[in-house]
């Protein structure tokens, strides 16, 4: 008897361990872009919209394929298809994030002043890497455009030099880049799990613009996220299943979710996790 019940009991932790472990990794996958998004860009809707399109002949724009990923993008935090409202919270199930990556490059030259729509070339402290940065085509992907430290527009890469440390860049509205500033990778991530609560879900992280979406973990069964525009608090919740699913249903509720559980997760072992990153922007 006692022999069975600690088997039983290391079972139980090993299972809730490894759920556990599933859910650190996916949380750390989203924590560079939490706290990098926005940064270096407008987060007001009307300016954010403003400055992801750029030019005219030809017209670069970014918003468009953000928006083929997540209808209705619109800002650097956007959050979509509401899982339900909890007190004053409401959750959503899918979201968007547009940030920065910094490259550890500066730009060798006194402040620039940069007229919107007005062309303008760039001396780097060191070659800009042609896996981060391209030249923007119409068909917009993230690493055709930069932004710079201390800056608040992004900027589309409309030439680089042979030895990839001049950069020819164009924004959509007048900025000044100080002096020595560090040249940012433009990213953006949607994130969401497909088939929550079923029989085989997965957790997804897509590069937007740059890959498909891609299955980074199993065994996350749900993920909600929610936004505190007053405190720009972001906040992240995931239900994790262990391991073994059982026959019977072996769980009735979760401490610290704050939605409902599907039949099926009450198959697992299940664990809620959550983190909450306070964005800069």
């Amino acid at each position: 008897g006692l022999f069975f019940a600690f088997t039983k009991h290391f079972e139980q932790s090993a299972d809730l361990t490894a759920a556990r472990q599933r859910g650190e990794m996916a949380l750390s996958r989203l924590e560079t872009a939490v706290l990098q998004a926005g940064l270096s860009m407008p987060n007001r809707t009307a300016d954010f919209e403003g400055v992801f399109v750029v030019g005219t002949s030809p017209q670069i724009n970014l918003l468009t394929p953000l928006r083929n990923v997540i209808s209705g993008w619109n800002k650097p935090v956007y959050l979509c298809e509401v899982a339900g409202t909890v007190g004053t919270t409401t959750y959503f199930k899918k979201m968007g994030l547009v940030y920065c990556l910094g490259s550890g490059i500066g730009v060798l030259e006194e402040g620039h002043e940069v007229a919107d729509n007005d062309p303008i070339v760039l001396k780097l402290s060191a070659a800009c890497p042609d896996n981060q940065v391209k030249v923007a085509m119409a068909a917009s992907t993230t690493d055709g455009w930069v932004t710079f430290s201390g800056c608040q527009t992004p900027f589309v890469v409309r030439e680089i030099s042979n030895d990839r440390k001049q950069l020819g860049v164009m924004a959509s509205n007048r900025d000044l880049i100080p002096f020595f500033a560090e040249l940012q990778y433009l990213r953006a991530m949607c994130a969401y799990v497909i088939s929550p609560g079923g029989t085989s879900p997965q957790f997804y992280i897509q590069d937007v613009t740059r890959g498909p979406a891609q299955p980074v973990m199993e065994g996350v069964s749900q993920v909600l996220f929610s936004f505190n525009e007053n405190s720009n608090l972001f906040t992240v919740h995931l239900l994790v299943r262990g391991n073994r699913r059982f026959p019977g249903q072996v769980t009735s509720s979760v401490p610290g979710w704050p939605a409902a559980i599907s039949d099926e997760d009450r198959h697992y072992r299940l664990v809620a996790m959550s983190a909450s990153w306070r964005v800069r922007n």
